[in-house]
């Protein structure tokens, strides 16, 4: 009886270049998971509109965030598969993408394996998130000779990666203590306010994991003020507020003239940590009167990220080394 992990990020453009963001944009905002809007409304929108314009114009921020070994969000999700093998000794550990290569069908036939569990790594549930991933898994299953396969729960109170952010956070308060933090801000990817994105279970999620973070926070005597946002909003639609980039300009005028952003709805850097966050919005708060923005940054490449998943994997199978 062989056992597997397989970890599945959302995926990332090929190259900084128009081609392949177009590529890749063509089959995320495909999903209608995604985006879920009647396909013979949004289908012309997306063909003749978005992938004719959006392409060039965040072409400049993908080659801005790009590294020499490639996507941040590739390199990290590669490293975080590495450092979960080696927790896992006895256990066949590959990684997927949603949307690219290597797809999760692929990754499933090269680990060959009786029993697969596998990991989302969105700590929150959100259909515009995990549907995709659950969908894939139902053809794999489908099919002769699928392995039994067993699908992770959201793990947004997972105790590593509450203690990890904790610490970590803790580290950036200590590191900055010549200019005390006025607050922290939690920003997590925001959802459309539409019943089939289920805001209201992703929002209690969020939360959850907030309050869980500042438990830990508050158990080593830090107490700052904090609140919860939500950024990269896309589209039309009331989405859940509020907004992180709003927020930005606001702080200041109430005091919070150093603030610590921590985004622990995401697992590796991508586009909306590296630009969004630290650039965009850093400039917005700073433009608003703000002194000093500062930024914990995901799990990324830190062997903790494999400590983390491998306490999620042994939930299903305890005592797996």
């Amino acid at each position: 009886m062989t056992r597997g992990c397989l970890i599945v990020a959302l995926g990332t453009p090929a190259s900084p270049h128009p081609e392949d963001i177009r590529a890749f944009l063509q089959t995320f905002l495909s999903d209608p998971a995604v985006v879920d809007m009647p396909r013979w409304l949004w289908k012309p929108i997306l063909n003749h509109i978005v992938l004719r314009v959006r392409p060039k114009k965040i072409a400049p921020v993908y080659q801005s965030i790009w590294t020499e070994q490639g996507s941040p969000l590739l390199i990290h999700t590669q490293a975080q598969a590495q450092h979960l093998a080696a927790e896992l000794e006895d256990v066949k550990v590959g990684y997927a993408t949603t949307y690219t290569q290597p797809s999760i069908a692929q990754a499933i036939e090269e680990l060959d394996v009786d029993e697969l569990v596998v990991i989302p790594l969105y700590p929150q549930y959100a259909p515009s998130t995990v549907a995709e991933i659950w969908r894939q898994i139902d053809i794999v299953e489908s099919q002769s000779g699928a392995p039994r396969i067993i699908r992770a729960q959201a793990w947004y109170d997972n105790a590593a990666y509450v203690r990890w952010y904790a610490e970590t956070i803790a580290e950036s308060i200590a590191d900055s203590a010549g200019s005390p933090t006025d607050k922290l801000v939690f920003s997590y990817h925001g959802v459309p306010q539409r019943k089939v994105h289920e805001p209201q279970s992703y929002r209690e999620q969020c939360e959850a994991t907030t309050h869980a973070i500042l438990s830990r926070l508050k158990d080593r005597g830090i107490h700052i003020p904090s609140e919860i946002t939500y950024q990269s909003k896309f589209g039309p639609g009331t989405w859940l507020q509020p907004a992180t980039i709003e927020r930005m300009t606001q702080l200041p005028d109430e005091g919070a003239k150093n603030i610590l952003v921590v985004t622990p709805g995401f697992f590796a850097s991508c586009i909306e940590t590296l630009d969004e966050i630290m650039v965009v919005n850093r400039d917005k708060f700073i433009a608003g009167g703000g002194s000093e923005f500062r930024m914990v940054h995901p799990p990324n490449s830190d062997p903790a990220a494999g400590a983390m998943l491998a306490e999620i994997y042994r939930q299903y199978f305890p005592g797996q080394s």
